[in-house]
């Protein structure tokens, strides 16, 4: 299974200390050109964990008209996620924002959350809790609503 990432799940798994998920959880793993760009700044937080591990994931786009038509809508990374995962025919697209959700949805493409790859790595057997994973999340500037949280936990058995 190929799996395209969006910035935003990169500096949470970074966070929570398992940004190897992806990895571990699809047979290939794929980082659009900006994506890259934006999540890898020099001296933005995790910055450099990012970079080292992207290493060899990180593609160009070709569809420049997709991608055009898209980010009319997204920001670049996002619109070259979405692109990404279409020329690839990826199986997965790990993006969190809500508009860039919507967005890939229009355009059939099948998405998972960071909260949702968490769970899949418990089901999976890489995570033995997701709580942990969740709470350093919080402390963080990651945005998760009191009820994601409580969904969260309730899937993964953890109430």
């Amino acid at each position: 299974m190929i799996i395209v990432c969006d910035s935003a799940p990169l500096f949470a798994l970074t966070v929570c200390g398992h940004l190897d998920l992806p990895e571990k959880l699809y047979d290939e793993v794929l980082i659009p050109e900006a994506v890259y760009q934006e999540a890898a700044v020099p001296g933005k937080p995790h910055a450099d964990k990012i970079a080292e591990w992207a290493q060899g994931k990180v593609v160009e786009i070709t569809d420049i008209e997709l991608c055009r038509s898209i980010k009319l809508s997204l920001h670049k990374g996002e619109a070259e996620a979405i692109t990404l995962y279409k020329e690839k025919s990826a199986d997965l697209l790990l993006i969190d924002e809500k508009k860039g959700r919507k967005v890939a949805e229009y355009y059939d493409v099948k998405i998972i959350g960071t909260i949702g790859l968490l769970l899949k790595a418990k089901q999976e057997g890489f995570l033995p809790r997701i709580k942990p994973c969740i709470e350093l999340l919080q402390q963080s500037t990651v945005r998760i609503t009191p009820a994601l949280y409580r969904r969260a936990l309730e899937r993964a058995g953890e109430e």
